[in-house]
């Protein structure tokens, strides 16, 4: 199909002799207008690929046209032509949005080359566009199945893990003998029973960490306590393999800060794998000690905790691999050791819900050490489940491609000073602002500031901050005194803000200012 040009120049002579030399050297269907104002008038009428347009027009110039193509029909590609001049104006034109600038006289040949590689290039711009069309859409697909399979672990892991939860213990009780004896071949098929049950329930727990449906309850913990509250529940399983199980955690060690349960199956997982792949008459040691890091966009101390064993080892070469979904290590002992290939995959994402690390040194024939890191809880306790709900959306956010705005909102008496009360009714009043489901709104408790997380770009995010304020005008805190202000703070990714922690600093910024 031939490309559609549209030649703009008040010299008759000019105009014929571009129609002509286009049309029969360089294959191009060419329409004529003597104005800039005619052009304009054909662009309405009938589409062109290309606008060939001179500078130096009565009315309305080349500037103006290229400036009115650009306003009313932006797909049209302009091109100038310019005397030597004149190349200024021209520079000028391709900032208004021409393509390329040429100057006068004309030299034919170079002309054609000139449109045509314009051409091409649109082209190729077009079939970019197409392929990126295509890869939003496809885009928009997955995130809608994402979010249904979302929504369906949510749901299949409320309603299975009561009854799954029934089952185990009635399988475990058969195979206790408590309800009776049983024969080989009916412990062999509860065992298996028992066996599909702990990979469905594994499954279950690892969706809802990846999910980001994980509940988390921080709290102060023990360190020393938990962990000699899992290696005692694991002791029996080790001396059935004469394995010894040691804890050396120092008394002085800080309390961490988490999920009590969900550390505890850390623990239970790392130390039941040690047992699992430590021959017999092996020994497993637990130490931990305090990791001092800097505070500026961390999270302060953590309390790093290894479990060591003189076990069979893991090759090099699967080591990067040994957190992954159902990895498991080919081996003579691992062949004879059954599991699910999902417990360190789990392990992992319940030390990150943490804001932890985890990692693995290995040496075959000699042993395994699995260290994790945990926060301490001195400092910003609150902060912790703050930044990883922030830390959540943010990850959220950069997978489907979708903004994310924080909103920071404070209120202060007179004395600088934060009112409780005032901020209790405040979050009620801020509640009603967020219309969306996915909205989250919580208390950075440190600081006493309301910290709201919004699916919303900033054109959006202004729209809220608005409905928050007229809310607050509408429904004003009861005893609010004139001395009373309320202060928001906002950011948007990504045009404001490519990383978590510019985000919350340029929310924490504007806060203050």
């Amino acid at each position: 199909m031939e490309n559609r040009i549209l030649v703009v120049d008040d010299e008759k002579e000019i105009r014929v002799f571009l129609h002509k030399a286009l049309s029969r050297f360089g294959g191009f269907h060419v329409e004529l207008a003597e104005s800039g104002e005619e052009a304009l008038q054909k662009l309405e009428k009938e589409p062109f690929d290309l606008v060939l347009t001179d500078l130096k027009m009565p009315r309305m110039d080349g500037l103006q046209l290229i400036a009115g193509i650009a306003k009313s029909k932006p797909q049209t590609l302009t091109i100038i032509m310019t005397g030597h001049g004149t190349i200024d104006s021209a520079l000028e034109a391709m900032k208004l949005g021409a393509s390329d600038y040429i100057t006068k006289p004309l030299n034919l040949d170079e002309t054609i080359v000139r449109l045509r590689k314009v051409l091409e290039e649109r082209q190729r711009f077009v079939r970019l566009k197409d392929f990126a069309d295509q890869l939003e859409r496809a885009n928009q697909e997955l995130r809608k199945i994402d979010a249904m399979k979302s929504e369906f672990v949510s749901v299949a892991s409320h309603e299975l893990r009561t009854p799954l939860a029934a089952i185990k213990n009635a399988v475990q009780l058969m195979l206790s003998g408590k309800t009776g004896e049983i024969n080989k071949n009916q412990e062999k098929f509860l065992s298996v029973a028992e066996r599909n049950i702990n990979r469905l329930t594994n499954i279950l727990n690892l969706s809802r960490i990846e999910s980001g449906k994980i509940e988390l309850k921080f709290e102060n913990i023990e360190l020393k306590e938990i962990t000699e509250l899992a290696a005692s529940s694991l002791r029996p399983y080790a001396d059935g393999k004469s394995i010894q199980i040691e804890a050396q955690i120092p008394e002085q060690l800080p309390a961490i800060y988490g999920d009590q349960e969900k550390i505890e199956q850390i623990f239970t997982n790392l130390i039941g794998n040690a047992i699992k792949f430590t021959p017999d008459g092996g020994k497993i040691l637990i130490t931990a000690k305090l990791l001092s890091h800097d505070k500026k966009g961390g999270y302060g101390d953590m309390a790093a905790i290894s479990i060591k064993d003189t076990g069979i080892g893991i090759p090099a070469e699967h080591l990067e691999a040994i957190f992954e979904k159902f990895h498991q290590v080919e081996g003579s002992l691992q062949r004879s050791v059954s599991g699910t290939g999902l417990g360190l995959a789990i392990t992992k994402g319940l030390v990150e819900a943490h804001q932890g690390k985890i990692w693995v040194e290995s040496e075959v024939e000699k042993g395994s050490t699995f260290t994790f890191t945990l926060p301490v809880s001195e400092g910003e306790r609150r902060d912790l489940h703050f930044r990883f709900i922030l830390d959540k959306e943010f990850r959220r956010a950069q997978e489907k491609a979708v903004p994310l705005t924080l909103f920071l909102i404070q209120v202060l008496d007179e004395g600088g000073e934060v009112n409780e009360v005032l901020l209790n009714q405040l979050e009620e009043n801020v509640k009603h602002c967020l219309c969306r489901k996915a909205d989250i709104l919580l208390r950075r408790e440190k600081e006493k500031i309301l910290a709201a997380l919004c699916e919303s770009n900033l054109k959006g995010a202004q729209v809220i901050r608005q409905r928050i304020e007229e809310g607050i005008q509408k429904h004003p805190l009861e005893n609010q005194k004139p001395s009373v202000f309320i202060k928001v703070g906002a950011a948007t990714y990504p045009e404001e803000a490519h990383s978590n922690a510019e985000l919350f600093r340029l929310a924490k910024e504007r806060l203050g200012g």
